[in-house]
């Protein structure tokens, strides 16, 4: 008698045609990926009939390292400095003091000027030098 083991055939999965049908998937939602923005929800922005504009001007102050000050190029004593402010103020019809400090000054130096300027009702931007290479 002849027992001999069968070769049976081993049922395959051909994947030629699965990756082609997954590349081209792949492209085309990479395709449309681009072409969706972000950005495209559109948002009703409020808006306001009583708003403000921003101001027109600025008062710029500066302090040199021996505490000298100057209000647009100009020497003030520190004694006047609040009053010249405020003129500056009026005149320019400014709601922002720009302070240009020297670095070595302390801060209740700049303290005094923050707080001459909260007395006027001015916005405080403080300004820098620029970082040096």
């Amino acid at each position: 008698m002849n027992f001999r083991k069968r070769h049976k055939e081993q049922p395959e999965v051909e994947t030629g045609a699965l990756s082609d049908i997954l590349f081209f998937l792949l492209m085309f939602f990479l395709m449309i990926s681009t072409l969706a923005s972000p950005d495209a929800i559109k948002v009703l922005l409020p808006e306001s009939s009583t708003a403000s504009s921003p101001p027109k001007d600025v008062v710029k102050l500066s302090c040199d390292e021996n505490k000298n000050f100057f209000i647009e190029g100009k020497p003030v004593p520190f004694e006047q400095l609040e009053t010249a402010l405020a003129e500056q103020k009026t005149i320019k019809n400014a709601e922002t003091l720009v302070i240009r400090i020297e670095k070595n000054r302390t801060i209740q130096d700049m303290t005094e000027l923050y707080d001459m300027a909260t007395r006027l009702k001015l916005g405080i931007v403080l300004a820098a030098d620029k970082k040096k290479q």
